[in-house]
């Protein structure tokens, strides 16, 4: 379950090609469109070189390729098939690009925001609305229709990895994707076998192919590019078909990802999602977040418990999680993207800002970190009643400790 046409060549091979090659009953659903340029003909040839990049893996032709319309949960897609055995989804969800616009009704509105989309027309289906739920009963109905022993997608955790925004970049539509999948098939008591798939991060990693698998992906890679001239022309793929990195648990550590309130099974109490209202208790002095409305407010430290200057939402946005308190539409942010200690976050208008994104660690019991995404310093709690918060190096004990009591 990837974003684009090329996603699955790139960052789930050489296993994928290792599938095709052995046999394997094998689907691959593909959420976006490549609908930024010269559209719709580059959507259609980037689609046409995946499928002919599978049917020469498996000593096919492109012309075997069967499309048919196919409906579960409410969402239609096109189906593709290649015999019995290789199978493709396609829903074509408009392309979000590398840095998805505020509010743009893309793949990262509808899963940060429940945003309901359009998607593009399909092959076997006319444009469509739907939004987070609609998509996720999809993506469970596939996996029920489907019964898949394992399911490969990619890094829901690349945008909170190091430097805002790393070697190789993130994208955001790679990312949304990955949430989603985790949203709605992680859930089930047991969860689906979901497998993570590290991305554009591992431009900074080595070579860790053997010389015969990054052939086999290269191979495959350029019957692709024989449809997609920009990639044909790019030199920035070349050292991708030379890794595969998984987004295990060491990659992942203790950062908390920016997650809808599950549907299907309890939300842990204490634990940050988006949506709810929460105020945010410091545990080394016990007091609560609190700002005033007005702008450029700072934000400080109170004892009251309830008042509307307490009370936050937490958002799903680039490089992280953002603090927008209910009183006024602002989001909690460093000034000037300062780096230095002592600085003390204010609210500001909301931008693609990485000032304004925390990276947040740790689990209800030991509590939680919230690291500026920019500086990589620890919000760090007040010294007294009405005193400023302030951004300081990681280290500081229960100062840095934060709780999320769901109001």
């Amino acid at each position: 379950m990837v974003a684009h046409h090329d996603d699955d060549l790139l960052f789930l091979s050489p296993e994928l090609l290792d599938n095709l090659a052995a046999g394997a009953v094998l689907r691959t659903v593909y959420f976006n469109a490549s609908d930024y340029e010269d559209y719709p003909k580059y959507m259609k040839d980037r689609e046409a070189g995946l499928r002919d990049a599978y049917a020469q893996t498996v000593g096919a032709k492109p012309g075997e390729w069967k499309s048919q319309p196919y409906d579960m949960g409410g969402v239609r897609a096109t189906l593709w098939t290649l015999g019995d055995r290789v199978s493709i989804l396609e829903t074509r969800i408009p392309d979000g690009f590398m840095r998805t616009p505020l509010g743009a009704k893309r793949m990262w509105g509808l899963y940060a925001d429940n945003t309901r989309i359009a998607t593009r027309p399909g092959d076997a289906f006319p444009a469509q609305e739907f939004d987070r739920d609609g998509l996720a009963a999809f993506l469970r109905g596939v996996r029920d229709e489907f019964k898949p022993d394992r399911v490969n997608t990619l890094d829901p955790t690349s945008d909170l990895q190091g430097d805002p925004d790393p070697v190789g970049g993130f994208h955001q539509d790679h990312v949304a994707v990955a949430r989603m999948v985790m949203y709605a098939l992680e859930q089930d008591v047991p969860a689906s076998p979901v497998i993570y798939h590290r991305d554009y991060t591992i431009q900074q990693e080595p070579p860790n192919l053997s010389t015969e698998q990054a052939a086999r992906k290269k191979q495959a890679f350029t019957i692709y590019t024989e449809y997609d001239a920009d990639a044909k022309r790019s030199k920035v793929y070349g050292p991708w078909l030379h890794k595969s990195y998984l987004a295990n648990a060491a990659w992942r550590r203790d950062l908390v990802l920016p997650m809808p309130v599950p549907d299907r099974v309890a939300p842990i109490a204490g634990h940050p999602y988006l949506g709810p209202r929460y105020r945010i208790r410091n545990r080394g002095n016990g007091l609560e977040l609190t700002v005033r409305p007005e702008a450029d407010a700072p934000l400080t430290a109170a004892a009251a418990k309830g008042h509307e200057g307490t009370v936050f939402r937490l958002a799903g946005i680039r490089y992280g999680w953002g603090l927008l308190p209910v009183a006024v539409d602002r989001i909690v942010a460093i000034p000037g993207a300062a780096t230095t200690a002592d600085c003390v976050p204010r609210l500001a208008a909301r931008a693609l800002d990485p000032a304004q994104a925390l990276r947040v660690h740790g689990d209800v019991a030991g509590g939680f970190g919230l690291l500026f995404a920019h500086s990589g310093m620890a919000l760090t709690g007040a010294r007294a009643p009405g005193g400023d918060v302030f951004q300081a190096p990681p280290g500081g004990g229960d100062a840095q400790k934060w709780d999320f009591v769901k109001v």
